[in-house]
């Protein structure tokens, strides 16, 4: 009889993680080829699927599951729920969400005490190794654990203490691997409405604390094969609807070999038209490569440069080095040549950032013209230095916990109700930063997201500029006035700053919250616990696109007067700018709307060329009527995404994460 395991990388339903089980994958085809008694595998995202499976086949001989911060909780109640029914299935678990220090690692598997086995760092050579020992032992999980078996980076609870297997090294050779796309392993899911995933190195030489991959383990690049990856290029076009193409790897782009990768990507670009977006370029050194990289990829993208912080004191305490502004300006200007949206990331309260600090890095980053500065709030991610309890001492971190966004669902396995939120843990503050200042903080982010990301506003900061008006200046007229009590957008400031602030002092605090039926419901209705910044950013583009308008202008006729250059020439255009924009942005996935209008400016021929012209040079004294309207391209991505994600704020807020905003805007023709 053949010996079946699942592997499980199991998503919440309407979870924003919606990538197909790449990771897990790559486990499951090792093992198929490597293990002395060849398993039967099933790979499983959707708990639906994975339900129906075990319904009909109560007890796996192995039940393996990833763990991510997003999953944990889900994961081990299904492992808890097999092991009630089934008390002989093997449950393993593996993935990054795993304490760094042993201590905390010992605390971890003691209070699951549904896990048999946990893997440690790479998980393919470490399962077969234990497959191959649980295949000698018959399966008798608790002879293996009473014997307190060197089984390699594998971790256990014997006696009450941890049993830690010596560390291997990483796979030196990753096409030892056989591929799970090319082996149709993933097939089911690419026929799904996931997104496809790939991956075509590992490791990263970079030390930063707050990640997982800082640890000296991941230090080494090791690479697949030019032909591999090209074959799944080929592969994953033929069979995917969906338009995006993620890759997991940490640093793509600032490699050589990266550049040949990148000729293949356009090759499967001219051949299938597809991926329409690739995310992402994202090398954090070499960054001259990294635009050349760009240059070859002919579909709009995220041209990564990523700092988390520009203040030195910050830097110094996450153990990172960032590039120097100049070349993040020249980021910004290329990416503009190529249809990409220069991109950077930054996060909330690490340690020794300051309310002026933040501000700084966010304000810096948008004055080098960078046109998607996204802010994260800091979770202590489980495997990172920042996690450890000698960091949160040494940097007086001040932790909240939060309810993980949709992951509040009831699920029922074997007759039995239960739910599994997920939970962050988040620092708010610490001993440079007061909470009163995260919240600062995270209302200015939430300005930056609605005003300024995806160019959403450039033809009126492009003008300013024009006028030696500063970006950054103009965005912090623009957050002060959207906070004024009189504002039309005071509301919707006044519940992200609630929802933002729906945190928990304890994480037992939280969980005793869900005896209460009410919280539960509210959860799982979205009233409380959502993703603050994306469903506000998708209320305010959705809902209140006029009443941004109208704020925008307010601020650009101010600025300009203080500068005596609010002239009537200017007003006239600002005028018929504020109508211009309107037409391509309002109601912007309407895509079945065409408007026409009559202006004096040629607002095609400035589109042309990104507005960096002089606009008077583009005035007529006879009109010209334009049409707007969304091409056959946009209609058709914006039908796949709205299937893939659907219309709630939340759902529209993914789709503003997951594509530019400014490949939505109307298109414009000279009637």
């Amino acid at each position: 009889m053949k010996i079946n395991i699942s592997f499980s990388a199991l998503s919440h339903t309407g979870h924003s993680c919606n990538t197909i089980p790449y990771g897990i994958a790559t486990v499951a085809t090792y093992a198929l080829k490597n293990c002395n008694d060849t398993p039967e595998a099933e790979l499983f995202k959707d708990p639906v699927d994975l339900i129906a499976s075990l319904e009909n086949n109560p007890s796996p001989h192995i039940a393996c599951f990833s763990s991510y911060i997003w999953n944990v909780n889900l994961s081990y109640e299904f492992a808890k729920q097999i092991k009630i029914k089934s008390p002989r299935t093997v449950v393993i678990f593996g993935g990054p969400n795993y304490p760094l220090d042993t201590e905390e690692q010992e605390k971890f598997l003691l209070s699951h005490p549904c896990i048999d086995f946990h893997i440690n760092r790479e998980g393919e050579e470490a399962f077969v190794k234990l497959f191959n020992k649980l295949l000698e032992y018959d399966f008798n999980i608790t002879k293996i654990i009473q014997s307190q078996l060197n089984i390699p980076n594998c971790h256990y609870i014997s006696s009450g203490r941890i049993v830690q297997g010596d560390q291997l090294s990483p796979l030196a050779n990753l096409n030892d691997i056989p591929s799970p796309y090319l082996s149709g392993l993933l097939d089911k899911f690419l026929k799904s409405k996931l997104v496809p995933l790939i991956q075509f190195a590992r490791g990263c030489p970079f030390k930063c604390t707050f990640c997982q991959e800082g640890h000296e383990y991941y230090d080494k690049t090791r690479r697949f094969s030019y032909k591999r990856i090209n074959d799944e290029l080929e592969y994953i076009a033929q069979r995917t609807t969906v338009p995006n193409l993620i890759l997991a790897d940490s640093n793509f782009g600032q490699y050589k070999n990266d550049l040949e990768i990148c000729k293949a990507i356009a090759s499967i670009q001219n051949k299938y038209s597809w991926p329409k977006y690739f995310h992402q370029i994202s090398g954090k050194n070499n960054k001259d490569r990294v635009i050349e990289a760009v240059s070859i990829i002919r579909s709009p993208l995220n041209l990564g440069t990523a700092v988390q912080s520009t203040d030195e004191k910050v830097l110094r305490n996450i153990k990172r080095t960032n590039v120097s502004k100049d070349k993040m300006i020249q980021i910004a200007k290329e990416g503009e040549n190529y249809g990409a949206n220069s991109f950077s990331e930054v996060i909330l309260s690490l340690p020794g950032d300051t309310k002026e600090s933040h501000y700084n890095t966010i304000f810096e980053l948008i004055d080098a013209e960078i046109n998607v500065v996204r802010s994260h709030q800091f979770i202590m991610l489980p495997g990172s230095e920042s996690a450890t309890i000698k960091s949160r001492k040494q940097y007086g971190m001040e932790i909240r916990f939060r309810i993980v966004p949709n992951t509040v669902h009831s699920y029922k396995l074997f007759n039995k109700v239960f739910f599994a939120p997920e939970i962050d843990e988040i620092c708010v503050a610490n001993n440079s930063m007061s909470f009163e200042d995260y919240q600062e903080c995270r209302l200015l982010n939430l300005t930056i997201e609605i005003f300024y990301n995806d160019c959403i506003f450039q033809e009126f900061i492009k003008f300013l500029k024009m006028h030696n008006i500063q970006t950054s200046s103009f965005i912090l007229n623009i957050h002060r006035m959207a906070r004024n009590s009189k504002s039309k957008l005071f509301h919707l400031y006044k519940g992200f700053l609630k929802e933002t602030n729906e945190l928990w002092n304890s994480r037992e605090e939280l969980e005793k919250s869900f005896d209460n039926k009410d919280i539960a419901a509210q959860y799982m209705s979205e009233e409380i616990g959502k993703n603050e910044q994306v469903v506000y950013r998708s209320l305010a583009i959705f809902k209140h696109m006029e009443n941004m308008h109208d704020i925008v202008f307010g601020v650009t006729r101010e600025m300009l007067e203080e500068k005596n250059s609010y002239t009537d020439q200017n007003r006239s255009y600002l005028e018929e700018l504020f109508e211009f924009s309107m037409f391509r942005k309002k109601n912007i996935l309407s895509n079945d709307l065409t408007k026409r209008g009559l202006f004096h400016y040629d607002f095609a021929g400035l589109i042309a060329n990104n507005f960096n012209d002089n606009p008077f040079s583009y005035y007529s004294e006879n009109e010209i009527e334009m049409e707007f309207c969304h091409n056959n391209d946009q209609k058709e991505i914006i039908s796949r995404y709205i299937d893939i994600f659907g219309t709630s704020d939340y759902g529209l807020g993914n789709i503003l994460n997951t594509a530019p905003l400014n490949n939505f805007y109307r298109m414009i023709k000279k009637v």
